[in-house]
């Protein structure tokens, strides 16, 4: 008898120890322990498997009221999110220095053993503010939750939203936002944090309302690379919110936008005629808005998309969306916006 039940234990040890098939479920979109919902936003995994969450925080809007700063959430299942901490706390800085509202789309990237949080920001005010535009500023830390130094004495670092990193595989390391109707893109000295020449562009807006659907505006640059290809995905609200990519052989370009962009996003009528685009969009789907993405690697070892989506009647709260994809002979494959529950197959170690 004590024989078996030694076999028994061993068995159920060792089963415990390995790798089995488990299923990840998600609805989007994901609200659950975020305040208030967010935009623009990015989920990136830590050396211990777990997620973290940041974005665009509420209020988003100058006349919602002053952003708290940067939020960051983590959790184990990129579902059910907990509030961790303020990365950067609005109440605590400079009011005259040249970041203190609205703090659009912060990234945290992981380059060289070190934490380099990316947000946009400027200072509203008549009375003291250095710059009225949107500026991309860089933070430093050892630690995903800090704390965080802001670099270059609080200078930014390049004109314009929506700053990214990208490191290639050499280590390089280049630096993208937007602008006046375009993405543009540098080398960076990541010691001296500093561009090591002026931006180039990328690419433009499209040139037509009748035939681009991305000619009102461009943001949202985002880099990743796969079997020697680069991929920028980027955003449009020429017809409610949208995403797309271009292609390119080397960093800096030059890149060629998909010809079957837009891949992912929602239209909506009412922005449609606002800009005089063509709605050619889903009349049944429930997304009125879905956009600005970051890529991650998910728990199945897929790519993922992170962004923030608005279902029709909600007004103007966003929430998360994720959704998965794959690139399938160089081009992006995705399925959705979805909005129903979603089962994805996955293995994971069991401990």
């Amino acid at each position: 008898m004590t024989k078996i039940l030694i076999t028994l234990l061993s068995a159920l040890m060792l089963a415990s120890c390995t790798t089995r098939e488990d299923e990840f479920r998600y609805k989007n979109p994901i609200t659950e322990g975020l305040i208030v919902g967010i935009r623009d936003a990015q989920i990136v995994e830590d050396d211990n498997g777990r997620f973290y969450l940041m974005g665009t925080a509420h209020p988003f809007w100058p006349r919602e009221g002053n952003s708290p700063g940067i939020r960051i959430y983590s959790s184990d299942s990129i579902t059910g999110w907990q509030y961790e901490k303020l990365l950067i706390d609005r109440s605590l800085l400079d009011t005259c220095g040249w970041y203190l509202d609205r703090f659009w789309a912060p990234e945290i990237h992981k380059i060289n053993g070190k934490y380099y949080m990316l947000f946009n920001s400027l200072n509203e005010s008549y009375e003291c503010s250095p710059s009225r535009n949107l500026k991309g500023f860089v933070a430093v830390s050892d630690n995903i939750l800090g704390e965080y130094k802001v670099m270059r004495d609080g200078l930014p670092l390049m004109n314009g939203n929506d700053l990214t990193f990208f490191q290639d595989d050499d280590g390089r390391v280049y630096a993208y936002n937007n602008g006046a109707k375009k993405i543009q893109a540098a080398e960076v000295d990541m010691e001296r944090m500093e561009l090591i020449s002026e931006p180039v562009v990328c690419f433009t807006t499209g040139d037509s309302a009748r035939s681009d659907w991305d000619h009102v505006g461009i943001e949202g640059a985002y880099v990743i690379k796969d079997k020697g290809t680069y991929y920028m995905f980027y955003s449009s609200w020429s017809r409610g919110y949208e995403i797309g990519y271009a292609t390119a052989a080397s960093p800096l370009g030059p890149w060629q936008k998909f010809e079957g962009n837009p891949v992912y996003g929602a239209q909506n009528p009412a922005t449609c005629k606002r800009y005089g685009s063509v709605f050619t969009g889903d009349p049944n789907s429930p997304w009125q808005a879905v956009g600005h993405n970051e890529v991650f690697i998910g728990p199945d070892g897929r790519y993922w998309l992170s962004c923030h989506g608005i279902l029709k009647g909600e007004g103007n709260q966003p929430g998360l969306v994720i959704d998965p994809f794959e690139i399938v002979d160089g081009k992006i494959v995705i399925e959705g916006p979805t909005a129903t529950e979603q089962v994805v197959k996955y293995k994971r170690k069991k401990n």
